[in-house]
């Protein structure tokens, strides 16, 4: 990705407590060059702050700390509010900064997708917390998304789901919010938000769920239902595709289909509001993955397998 740098430091809160983060540098000469990621209501920030590791909660505030048991049983609105208590500019991590470490995500990666090992090699292992958690960053390089430990991000596949903010189904129907706009501190996050705007084709707003047995991406009718797939098992039945959907992340680039993963994708046409999960947890085997999509639960679910990242907006760009 062209006019980015990326390093790690140690991000202080605003009770003086630090986190591990990579800081992604906006380094682009004109706005125009510049990733979308960096814009957050209309404004351009100089970086974006990403957790390395899944967060622990300390205090009521969430921390991106090695060999931590990743804090789970919290529902989506406790984990947006644990990153929010941080101070300003911490939030959830955004389907636009999840997108980043995504496409920067090198081929191969692993993680603990076989209750504390990665499910091909029993060898391949992390230190286990709990039932079928690893402590974060305990596991080899190629559990780090750029296949480093010193400078990666650890656990994006596997160990527990991770909860993003800014995509969601509305009863089916595939919502969400502009540039890194759920980054934003005021960003309405609820299931009542009006923030969201639909992904339209040709006019129509596209819709996710089940119909005859498979999961379908349409502008057309679909089934009031759950169902769950390997990604290239989805249908996508428009007449236009729009480029919002390969952005998103929801379809890849070649713009087919979804390519030839065997991760998971599910997706809940019936729940008023089904939130993003990505990656995959510690017992899905192949069905965890950099690409790995849920939209199948309601903001309420909770469990041991799932987790979450936090992020921090940098400073506004001054050209």
């Amino acid at each position: 990705m062209k006019h980015v740098r990326e390093s790690v430091v140690l991000k202080y809160d605003n009770s003086g407590m630090p986190s591990i983060m990579m800081k992604v540098e906006n380094m682009a000469p004109t706005p125009e060059e510049a990733e979308r990621m960096f814009f957050v209501n209309g404004i351009e920030y100089d970086s974006i702050y990403l957790s390395q590791f899944l967060n622990s909660v300390f205090a009521g505030r969430a921390y991106s700390l090695p060999f931590q048991e990743p804090k789970t049983s919290l529902s989506m609105d406790e984990m947006i509010a644990a990153c929010r208590a941080k101070g300003e500019g911490w939030h959830l991590l955004t389907n636009e900064e999840w997108k980043y470490i995504q496409d920067q995500t090198k081929e191969g990666v692993h993680g603990n997708t076989n209750i504390g090992s990665w499910y091909l090699d029993n060898d391949e292992t992390g230190i286990k917390v709990g039932w079928g958690k690893t402590l974060t960053g305990s596991g080899p390089a190629s559990w780090f998304h750029n296949g480093e430990k010193e400078t990666g991000i650890a656990d994006t596949v596997g160990n527990v789901w991770k909860v993003i903010a800014g995509m969601r189904l509305k009863k089916g129907v595939l919502q969400y919010m502009p540039d890194n706009n759920a980054a934003a501190p005021d960003a309405d996050l609820s299931e009542s938000s009006d923030q969201f705007v639909n992904v339209l084709s040709n006019g129509k707003p596209v819709k996710i769920g089940p119909r005859d047995g498979a999961i379908v991406i349409t502008t057309d009718e679909i089934e009031d239902g759950w169902d769950v797939v390997e990604r290239d098992e989805v249908l996508i039945d428009l007449k236009e595709i729009p480029e919002i959907l390969c952005d998103l992340g929801v379809i890849t680039k070649d713009a087919e289909d979804v390519g030839e993963s065997h991760e998971w994708f599910a997706a809940d046409a019936s729940l008023e509001e089904a939130v993003e999960f990505v990656g995959g947890c510690y017992n899905n085997t192949s069905g965890a993955g950099p690409s790995a999509l849920g939209l199948s639960n309601p903001r309420s679910s909770v469990g041991t397998n799932i987790g979450f990242f936090s992020a921090c907006l940098g400073n506004p760009v001054t050209r």
